[in-house]
């Protein structure tokens, strides 16, 4: 865990439009919130006035979803072949030198944290939960995920490579600080085994995943390079996504999953590997 530098100096950390600077606020620009480096996350004092607007800015997200249908709509699907490109292995690459040069710096993984934590609160926390555990069927764990894979999964929502409308909705108003913040946020979270399922489905699960799924998301289920960790995932979200890539239902198109998702012949086969996932630490 990072500890914050020594020190009694206070920080600023000012908040111009939809962009985030660090150090001194420039004049006339209001500061977003003020952290004393050495103390306590405690010690943090958000502005209650851009706090305020924060969490409208965030709630008015839903209520135009709610009362305007069509107006946040999200982007119609495009065709992903599910293989990592030149173009996406680069954006990778440079999505985690910056998590990197994040990690490296206790104040800005401090900022970045706490940042974070304020994003979740009013909308993400609805459905993820404040720790990445989901309180809402057919949502995903988000704690303990790889943060590459999470800012790259917001920017798939936002451009339409995947469709969901919420998701589609959110991540389109979210800036690549907003993103980059979250996923670090919900990254450092503790993942604990979501369970449940028939348990004697287990041993076939482990087979299955042995054979199809182990090369992308790791042995433990907890793939690096910008794939997603599965292990500890609830098993109702893990057989939703298996069975919408299997049958391409228009919400994700890979080829990729299209084909190892096929090869679990079954129904029972899907709960199996998500079983196995969902018990795994």
């Amino acid at each position: 865990m990072h500890s914050g530098r020594s020190g009694p100096a206070d920080r600023l950390i000012a908040r111009s439009g939809r962009e985030t600077s660090f150090g001194t606020p420039t004049a006339g620009v209001r500061p977003w919130f003020k952290i004393r480096i050495g103390g306590p996350l405690s010690g943090i004092r958000p502005e209650p006035e851009n706090d305020r607007n924060m969490l409208i800015r965030g709630y008015a997200v839903l209520l135009m979803a709610l009362l305007v249908p069509g107006a946040l709509a999200a982007p119609t699907l495009r065709l992903d072949d599910g293989k990592p490109q030149p173009a996406d292995l680069a954006v990778r690459a440079q999505l985690q030198q910056r998590l990197d040069e994040i990690a490296a710096d206790p104040g800005r993984y401090r900022d970045a944290m706490y940042e974070g934590e304020v994003r979740a609160a009013p909308l993400c926390k609805v459905c993820h939960g404040l720790d990445g555990i989901s309180v809402r069927d057919g949502a995903p764990n988000l704690a303990g995920q790889d943060p590459v894979y999470m800012v790259e999964q917001f920017n798939r929502y936002a451009d339409g490579r995947r469709i969901d409308f919420w998701m589609g909705s959110l991540a389109s108003g979210f800036t690549d600080d907003d993103k980059i913040k979250l996923a670090i946020y919900y990254s450092e979270q503790k993942m604990r085994p979501s369970g449940g399922g028939d348990p004697s489905l287990i041993a076939r699960g482990r087979e299955l995943y042995g054979q199809y799924c182990v090369d992308c998301h790791g042995v433990d289920g907890r793939s690096k390079e910008g794939y997603a960790r599965l292990a500890g995932q609830r098993p109702e979200y893990t057989i939703k996504m298996l069975r919408e890539f299997r049958s391409a239902s228009g919400k994700r198109f890979s080829p990729v999953m299209y084909a190892r998702s096929y090869m679990l012949r079954t129904d029972q086969d899907i709960t199996a590997v998500a079983t196995f996932l969902a018990h795994l630490d």
